[in-house]
């Protein structure tokens, strides 16, 4: 697995060689111990400008999450390993639902203009996110203060 830096991201990002790629989960595992943050994640993709993003995302249980919302597109979680609670939020910021996420329930979309977050339970999970592209950090996301 061949990663160079994306220097455009705000969070540690990494991005693959465009290619036909398969990836083995040992080794996403083994990865990610590697790499001591809080969060960072492997882009699929290979610019910000693709028409699809998946994301493999690592978080660990110490990461901040931020209320969010895509204001355009709908997103996909699919969990690897780990758990997570993907929580969705009113515009008060009141906790109106919660999906629980583990080897069992591993999936969860998220319709566009929907507040949400996501935290990792136990010490790390690892996750992949999908949406449609091109990422426009300006216009695509609001955050929730």
């Amino acid at each position: 697995m061949k990663l160079f830096k994306d220097k455009n991201s705000l969070s540690l990002s990494y991005r693959m060689k465009p290619s036909i790629i398969s990836l083995d989960k040992k080794k996403l595992i083994e990865t990610s111990k590697k790499i001591k943050k809080k969060i960072f994640r492997i882009c699929l993709n290979s610019s910000s400008k693709d028409k699809f993003h998946q994301m493999i995302v690592f978080q660990t249980k110490k990461y901040q999450t931020v209320i969010k919302k895509n204001l355009y597109k709908d997103k996909s979680f699919i969990l690897v390993s780990g758990k997570q609670i993907i929580r969705i939020y009113d515009k008060n910021k009141n906790i109106i639902k919660k999906f629980y996420l583990d080897k069992n329930n591993f999936i969860c979309w998220i319709k566009k203009n929907t507040f949400y977050d996501n935290v990792t339970i136990g010490s790390q999970s690892i996750h992949i996110e999908s949406l449609a592209g091109p990422f426009n950090r300006n216009k695509d996301r609001i955050y929730l203060k």
